[in-house]
């Protein structure tokens, strides 16, 4: 299995702590937040360490991210894949997919996105050929990231109209990897979510898998300030019931 981190975030929306923390780096516990992550997809037995390897998606204070995980995380191998300019998510899965050349699919996520043992094995277990993860989210969330679902499929990841949101965990194929870089949205970002929905309006299925939380340090809602207390009281708890 070969497994995308998407690390290169500048950390706006943590204000001052941004300009000289990287955002996954941001302590919880004694550990930066990305080592919580870490620690539960080893737990998960989807990624084993002397078969499997890490790409980290570095671009912004990379260096604190380097330094701290080196190249390997308790044997599991890590690469690292250097995102020179922000120009968005799909295009630093591009450069990780052509860096790592994937026999077959992927899993992805975002750094600033807690991620559960169960959730990492829901993701790569599940059958279809493309997966995200769905979560509710603040009625104020961007709606751009909201999901249409009709049974098993999703229809639409980009300007759906359901109640549930993408919150940043895919397994995709190589197929779909071929394309998520090709088109730019809204502002000269190429993201995931606009090409993977033109993947799936070309005829690519993907299922979804449905997570009880959405734990990110990205939110804003309903402010940064308390989601930053909630994402600390949360992963902490769910650190201790879930050991690695």
């Amino acid at each position: 299995m070969e497994l995308v981190c998407l690390a290169a975030g500048h950390g706006t929306r943590l204000g001052r702590l941004g300009v000289y923390l990287q955002k996954c780096m941001y302590p919880v516990g004694l550990k930066p937040f990305l080592e919580h992550t870490l620690s539960q997809l080893l737990a998960s037995g989807v990624a084993v360490p002397g078969r499997d390897r890490l790409a980290l998606v570095v671009g912004y204070l990379q260096e604190q991210v380097r330094a701290y995980f080196g190249r390997s995380f308790e044997g599991l191998e890590i690469v690292y894949v250097t995102q020179e300019q922000r120009r968005g998510t799909g295009h630093a899965l591009s450069l990780a997919t052509d860096a790592l050349r994937p026999a077959g699919a992927l899993v992805a996520w975002q750094a600033d996105l807690f991620v559960t043992a169960p959730m990492f094995r829901a993701v790569a277990e599940h059958p279809a050929p493309n997966v995200v993860t769905l979560g509710p989210g603040h009625p104020d969330e961007p709606a751009a990231i909201r999901a249409t679902v009709e049974g098993e499929r999703v229809t639409r990841v980009w300007h759906g109209a359901g109640p549930l949101y993408d919150i940043g965990l895919w397994r995709l194929s190589p197929e779909v990897l071929a394309r998520i870089g090709e088109v730019a949205a809204e502002g000269g970002e190429v993201r995931v979510l606009p090409n993977l929905q033109r993947a799936i309006d070309a005829g690519a299925a993907c299922g979804y898998v449905l997570a009880e939380e959405w734990v990110h340090l990205g939110g804003t809602l309903p402010s940064p300030e308390e989601n930053v207390r909630n994402v600390v009281r949360r992963v902490l708890e769910l650190a201790a019931a879930q050991p690695a």
